[in-house]
This record gives C-alpha cells, structure tokens and sequence, in this order.
C-alpha cells in the first residue's frame, strides 16, 4: 500500500446515553478527515449492519451480537451530512424476516429516508468475479447489485471458524439464502467460507466500515459471551479496519490457519491482503484517535478439538478429489444438482441445498466425518475454483 490507512478510535462506554455514542463515532469519523469525498456522485448506498438473525440480546442496555441502534443512527447521520441520496438497510437474514428483526433491535430510522430490505427475498442476479477466490460467480440480490456504495457496520465478535467476525465477516450476511441454503450452508462450509468473505469484499468493497464495539460476544459468534470493549471504530478499508479491531480483541490480524485464534481455517484478513483489498500490518495502519486503547478483557474463540478440524479438512479434500475424478458419470444423472458426498459415495441428492436436509441428519448414514455438498456441473459450467482444494 502507498499510505498508511487511517482508522479513527473512540473509547464509549456501554451505558454511555445515545447522543455520547453519536458523539464518539462522528469523533472517530472526524480523524478520516472530509468523507464528503466517498459520497461524491454517488446515487444509492447499501448499508449493511448486523441483524441477520434472531439472537436478540442485551447487556447493559447494549445489544451483545447485533449492530446497537445507537451506532446504526449515528452512521446514517453522518453519511447524511454528506449525502442525500437514496439509503437502504439491508441484510439476508436467516432467521425471522429483516423487518422483523430491525424492529426488534429498536432500529426507527424513518426520519432519516432510509429503506429496509430483506436481500434473500430477490429478485436476485448472477454477477460475475473473474479472479475470484473461490467463485467465479455470485448469485445476489438486485438490490445490492443496484447499490454503488457499501457501509458495513459491524459488531465485535469472536468466531469459531474465522477468529473474529468485524467488517469483512459482516459482508457475508449480504448473500442470500437461494441458492446458497439456510443458513448460507453452500458458502459457509470448511475451506470455502474464508475465501468466500474475500469474494463478497472483492464484488463489492465497502467504502466505509464501522465497527461496533460498545458491548461486543466472545468466544462465538451467536449465543456467546457478553464482553465490555467499550470502543467504536470507523474506517474506509475493511482490512486496515478489521486489523485494527482484531487487536483490540488480542487477536493477531497477521497469523493464519494453525495459530490461535485461526485454528479452522485460513485468516480471511490475511487472505484479503493477498487479494489486494489492503494490509493488515500494524507498521501500514494509522490509528488515530484512542490509540493506546486495548480491550480490559481480550476476546476468546472457543477451540475445537485439533484432530477433528483436520479429519474435517482432509474428507473435504478427498471428496472433491473423488467427484472430480467421477463428475462425469455423476453430472451425466445429476447436471445442476445438489449432492451430498461422504465418503466416496453420494448420500443424498436434491434440487436445492435446503432439499438436502441438515448436517445432522445426513451424517447418521455417512462414513467418514466431513460431508460435501457440491453442484453438479460439467466442467464448462464449473464456477468453483476447485484447484483450492489440491492444497490441503
């Protein structure tokens, strides 16, 4: 990178009143300098917080896994300093209906024109990513499609599979449930799902990225533990932001796949990094602001036992080995479907992923421990890069 990123801090205690909490994110946003310059020509803004599903929860008057309204308004507030265009809150939840949800939370942004949309509920487009980590093509709403602005406003959270979920993580709750599966299963699978999130950053970089660490959930990312960072972050590069973050929690942003806390998987930050959407070094980051803050009691991510996370790795491994070398013979009775393969034999076979029935069900007759699912496609319609796998 050419110039430092610049990542404005603020310290906000939970039970600080909602204007406090205005007042400290629009400080922090006031260390970027002009964001009038991001909205420039800009027509319609995506804001994407977190309020994909049903863990509606508090602590300390502060909501614990999704986007607090207070850091939800303040945001909307200040992109209407600069901008008045159309807004849309969206998200592809995989629990009750966003509208629903929203409500719940306590979000009432009416006043401020923006718009609330469900983005599983289509219609949906196929947009094209040569280049793509994993996939050379996604399947979104029209809505984010139409969008020409991204803002992820994220909660802080540990995750088992990613160490944390911040403003990369929270891109991922834009993809939608078809053709994916509830909840996104297709995506959110072993080797697939850090690559994904650098995929979705890839189709679509968020120009501005907030993170909402009032009250922020450790050890996992849904039903985990309350934890007090008391801090409010806000950036214009999802990896400058996230590393930034991911410190405060304790986490390192630079370690990869088998050290803590990225012990399923690789570090999509660092995969990020390499796909050039920014650095997550600590000597290329500016963090302006409360600088010199650390959380008071560092984010954990609940570990898994090693043994299994690579039984998990090498079946998923071996299995696509295994359909590649038969995708003849399988797209020739299956072409377009969806197959659950354990083992060396398919399970299941169904029109959608959903169809499938869940993991737990479909392990009670597998072989080996890690199930597949996989379309079938012939080689001409592959949009997976299954080369990916060889390097397990």
């Amino acid at each position: 990178m050419s110039a430092r990123q610049a990542v404005g801090v603020r310290q906000c205690s939970p039970e600080a009143a909602d204007r406090e909490v205005r007042d400290a994110l629009f400080a922090a946003a006031a260390e970027l300098g002009d964001l009038s310059r991001l909205f420039a020509g800009k027509r319609k803004v995506l804001v994407k917080p977190n309020i994909g599903t049903d863990d509606v929860r508090r602590h300390r008057g502060r909501q614990v896994a999704l986007t607090d309204p207070a850091v939800l308004r303040a945001t909307l507030e200040l992109i209407r300093q600069s901008y008045d265009g159309e807004i849309v809150i969206g998200e592809a939840t995989t629990g009750s209906p966003c509208q629903e949800i929203y409500d719940r939370v306590g979000h009432r942004l009416d006043d401020l024109g923006a718009r609330v949309v469900d983005l599983k509920d289509g219609p949906f487009v196929t947009l094209p990513l040569p280049g793509g980590l994993m996939f050379d093509r996604y399947v979104m709403a029209a809505e984010y499609a139409d969008a020409d602005m991204i803002v992820s406003v994220a909660k802080m959270k540990s995750h088992l599979s990613t160490g944390a979920t911040l403003c990369l993580k929270n891109l991922f709750g834009m993809t939608p449930t078809a053709p994916y599966g509830s909840p996104r299963r297709y995506l959110h699978a072993p080797v697939r799902l850090p690559r994904v999130l650098v995929d979705v950053a890839l189709l679509h970089p968020p120009e501005l990225c907030v993170v909402d660490g009032l009250v922020g959930q450790s050890g996992q990312e849904w039903h985990g533990e309350p934890n007090e960072p008391g801090v409010v972050l806000v950036g214009t590069n999802v990896v400058a932001t996230d590393a930034a973050a991911m410190r405060m929690m304790g986490f390192d942003p630079e370690q990869d796949f088998g050290e803590y806390p990225y012990l399923f998987d690789r570090n999509p930050i660092r995969l990020a990094a390499e796909a050039g959407l920014g650095s997550p070094a600590a000597n290329d980051i500016d963090i302006r602001g409360d600088a010199s803050f650390l959380c008071a009691a560092p984010f954990s991510v609940n570990r898994q036992p090693s043994d299994t996370v690579a039984r998990v790795r090498m079946d998923v491994a071996r299995q696509i080995d295994w359909y590649r070398s038969h995708r003849h013979e399988l797209c020739s009775r299956h072409q377009g479907k969806y197959l659950a393969i354990a083992g060396e034999s398919v399970i299941a076979v169904a029109e959608t992923v959903d169809d499938l029935g869940g993991r737990g069900a479909l392990a009670e007759g597998a072989s080996a421990g890690g199930i597949l699912v996989k379309r079938a496609d012939v080689a001409e319609c592959e949009d997976e890069r299954l080369e990916v796998y060889d390097r397990l």
